[in-house]
């Protein structure tokens, strides 16, 4: 393992985002059982629909900042005015994003049956997912400094999830469960503000400031639409063809296999800043580091996906409960997902964003995002629930096979100029 890739400061920043993350999957996994037993197949549905709608207007609040900003924030690590600068303009924007979102949220209140008639529902999911886009983890990700920052989201994630328990009786307290963890994501998106205020100067930057931002952040916001279209909107788009019952049924498989690709988070979280520094600093290293990186994510990934597709028969009674049986085999094809996006990421994360080839990643999944409502429309009606489970995967081996060629590519040596007045 490369020295440069594994330093101190990066296993400190490792262990504070493996237990962010552990705490983030694990108290889903304590939840998910309660929920499928409490709230039942349909009204769970409902549930995973309105989140993954809501999701999608945390992408546009978020605004691929988390890539962007940490990008930007690791070559700024020593300059305080320039961080101050940074924050301030992400912090304007998203004020922005926020009202913009609401207003979508609004229109789909409207125009989606199952919206108009659980108002309470979609603006507690809404509310959810924008707190957790206002989380300030970017910041503290790249200047590499995520101790603090972590503990509080732990303790309040915590102390949402105990509240749920105690909320939510029954199918008619759904939007409960949103409302609970959305004040907690909003109490830490608040704290991480003020502690990232201690390491810059948070002022008004003006709308240019908001505009320099938003500049900044519009090719990862480009990625990051594309890929969440065909990663965290499967249930919403999934209800537009079936019953909320076999939304249900995905959305529990689904809620699985997406616990044990989030393991995969901490890792290219805390390589992400080091992979940029060293793509500028020292592209020698760079490259020894990519190849620790691979090994470590691709490792990684494939034990996850082993456990989640081996052990479905027994993760889905035991998470879900036994009225779930048919979430068993899409957890068999959704578990293949850890394996093969630990590539993805390494790719694209790793190897094209810090070197600049920000064009190439986002054509590639603006590509696997068309391809993906392609595959909806045909295997869908066909297949359902499993139609839908297919199409995710299909897709994320497609993006593999884009970046593996696009990897190769860019490393390829320059060809020497030719001599002048040589035909």
């Amino acid at each position: 393992m490369s020295p440069a890739l594994l330093s101190a400061q990066v296993r400190r920043n490792l262990r504070a985002l493996l237990g962010g993350h552990l705490i983030t999957y694990a108290l889903p996994l304590l939840t998910t059982p309660f929920l499928a037993r409490t709230l039942g197949p349909a009204a769970w549905g409902v549930l995973a629909a309105a989140q993954a709608f809501a999701l999608l207007c945390a992408l546009l609040i978020e605004f691929g900042f988390d890539l962007s900003g940490a990008r930007e924030a690791a070559r700024r690590q020593t300059d305080r005015a320039g961080l101050g600068q940074l924050l301030s303009g992400i912090t304007t924007a998203k004020v922005v994003l926020t009202g913009a979102a609401a207003l979508l949220t609004l229109g789909a209140q409207q125009l989606v049956p199952v919206f108009r008639e659980q108002p309470l529902l979609l603006w507690a999911a809404f509310g959810w997912a924008a707190a957790q886009a206002w989380n300030s983890l970017w910041f503290f990700q790249g200047i590499e400094s995520l101790g603090q920052v972590t503990t509080v989201d732990i303790v309040l994630k915590v102390m949402g999830t105990a509240l749920l328990f105690m909320l939510v009786g029954g199918p008619a307290d759904a939007w409960l469960v949103p409302a609970t963890q959305g004040g907690a994501a909003l109490a830490s998106a608040l704290a991480g503000l003020w502690l990232a205020s201690r390491h810059a100067p948070l002022r008004w930057p003006g709308w240019s400031g908001a505009w320099l931002a938003l500049r900044a952040g519009g090719s990862m916001f480009v990625f990051r639409a594309a890929s969440s279209f065909y990663a965290t909107s499967s249930a919403f788009l999934l209800g537009l063809f079936v019953a909320p019952q076999f939304v249900g049924y995905y959305a529990g498989a689904e809620r699985i296999a997406r616990a044990f690709q989030g393991l995969l988070t901490p890792l290219h979280r805390a390589l992400f800043p080091r992979f940029t520094r060293l793509a500028q600093a020292a592209p020698h290293e760079a490259h020894a580091a990519f190849r620790s990186g691979m090994r470590l994510m691709l490792g990684t990934g494939v034990a996850l996906s082993v456990t989640a597709s081996v052990g479905a028969p027994w993760l889905v009674p035991l998470l879900l409960g036994e009225n779930f049986g048919p979430s068993v085999p899409l957890l068999r094809v959704l578990g293949l997902l850890p394996a093969v996006i630990s590539l993805n990421m390494t790719l694209g994360l790793f190897w094209l964003l810090p070197r600049g080839l920000d064009l190439a990643f986002n054509l590639t999944v603006l590509g696997a995002a068309l391809l993906n409502a392609a595959l909806i429309v045909w295997l869908v009606p066909r297949g359902g629930p499993l139609g839908m489970a297919a199409a995710v995967v299909v897709t994320e081996l497609a993006v593999l096979a884009v970046l593996t060629a696009v990897f190769a590519w860019s490393r390829r040596p320059a060809r020497p100029a030719r001599p002048a007045g040589l035909t």
